[in-house]
């Protein structure tokens, strides 16, 4: 039987390796594809994105090849929502191929009128205690003057991708199922319209609860990945 591919793309400051540790979770039938975004990890060299149109035509750009008409899921995380909505966009858009499954995780719809807060505008001080209340953020970055250097920008060219992002259109309509996962203590989606995302599919949507904060992926990765397996191997 062919594996599954499993696209994962990351939150705001996250790299490929954000996922890297699924591994070792994942049923052997599913192959996990990381997505190294610019700008990090492999790609450090690599300019910054300047908005979320920049993003998905590199990422669509460097997984194109792999969109062969075998199977393919995707998974994508707070920021990783919005460039995995917009992803979907432009893969079918120009390539026609519908995913199998697509996962959804910490946030609510790029299409939910929400007042966002220009973090990424804050001075540097105040920026980073904002980033830190979230969690998620390695405490060793936190207080390595380099790494926060080297940290800094990447991260808030991420904040600017999410808090400049209009959604235009109409309403993405898949024709798979998708699942939506959130953590129980997550300020960051409380009170913001997430089970808006069952107006994305003709088909089923479920939603998942995890008892964590924004970063649930990682304190409940066990649980996250026995979602994703189960789903897959039921699809």
């Amino acid at each position: 039987m062919e594996k599954i591919k499993l696209f994962c793309l990351p939150y705001a400051g996250g790299s490929a390796m954000s996922y890297m540790s699924w591994k070792r979770y994942l049923d052997k039938r599913i192959e996990l594809k990381p997505i190294e975004l610019s700008g990090r990890g492999k790609r450090f060299v690599e300019p910054l994105y300047g908005d979320a149109k920049d993003a998905v035509d590199d990422i669509y750009n460097r997984i194109s090849g792999e969109l062969d008409g075998t199977a393919y899921a995707i998974y994508g995380h707070s920021m990783g929502t919005i460039l995995t909505y917009e992803l979907i966009r432009a893969i079918i858009g120009k390539n026609g191929q519908e995913p199998l499954h697509v996962f959804f995780s910490g946030r609510y719809p790029p299409f939910a009128e929400v007042e966002d807060e220009n973090v990424y505008m804050l001075p540097d001080r105040e920026f980073m205690a904002k980033i830190s209340s979230l969690g998620g953020t390695n405490q060793e970055v936190l207080e390595n003057k380099e790494l926060l250097d080297l940290f800094l920008p990447v991260l808030r060219a991420d904040y600017k991708l999410v808090e400049t992002y209009k959604h235009n259109g109409s309403i993405l309509k898949l024709n798979c199922d998708i699942s939506v996962l959130s953590g129980k203590y997550d300020d960051y989606v409380e009170g913001k319209s997430v089970e808006r995302w069952q107006e994305c599919t003709n088909k089923n949507c479920k939603f998942y609860e995890f008892d964590d904060g924004h970063f649930f992926i990682n304190k409940c990765k066990e649980g996250v990945i026995a979602v994703i397996n189960k789903t897959l191997l039921d699809s």
